[in-house]
């Protein structure tokens, strides 16, 4: 019999952890929970974020058609949070944010360039962060 697997985390590779952990914590709000010289744990309400320093820049790929990873970060006002992200330099994939059957959603990069999205949801699928 299997056993349960509970509390998923998330390992993000970098190029530059000092640049990336910056960025997760001041743009994102990341809480920083350790900090070592080859790597970082951090917190997103209740999801761990685990850092490794890398040796290479992230791989790049056409975001939504190639097989991936991405963290979605809940957000009230998506078009507030781009502003705020825009204005520490974030790159977005999309000149403007989509939508899906969800909500909107605005995919962006990280430092690093591992791809990102916002989600706002919409009534009835609004959860909380």
């Amino acid at each position: 019999m299997l056993t349960t697997m509970e509390n998923p985390s998330t390992l993000l590779v970098v190029d530059d952890l000092l640049t990336s952990k910056e960025f997760y914590i001041k743009a994102l709000g990341a809480n920083l929970e350790e900090e070592h010289d080859d790597g970082i744990k951090l917190k997103v309400a209740e999801h761990v974020l685990l850092m490794f320093q890398g040796s290479m820049t992230a791989v790049d790929y056409e975001h939504g058609y190639h097989a991936c990873s991405t963290l979605v970060f809940t957000v009230d006002n998506l078009d507030e949070k781009i502003d705020e992200l825009k204005s520490y330099g974030v790159e977005f994939i999309h000149s403007s944010p989509n939508q899906n059957r969800w909500g909107r959603y605005a995919a962006f990069k990280a430092p690093c360039g591992i791809v990102h999205e916002l989600m706002e949801y919409s009534s009835p699928f609004k959860t909380k962060a």
